[in-house]
């Protein structure tokens, strides 16, 4: 693999690994409070949590430090 900055082969890849989770705001959460009566609450502590691994590939020239 080459770098496509300077040309070098001195390539390193680097795969870096974090959780994402989706997340509602506090508004969104109160007024499901409201208009459910109350029931949202126990729905948010039933609930599984959706959360995505996600995974991203990096390469690093080591001559020039380009990250693409």
């Amino acid at each position: 693999m080459k770098c496509p900055k300077c040309g070098s082969e001195d390539v390193t890849t680097s795969v870096n690994t974090y959780t994402k989770s989706k997340k509602r705001s506090f508004l969104w959460n109160l007024l499901m409070i409201l208009l459910t009566g109350g029931f949202w609450i126990l729905w948010m502590c039933v609930r599984a949590r959706k959360e995505k691994v996600v995974k991203k590939k990096y390469h690093i020239c080591q001559n020039c430090g380009k990250c693409w």
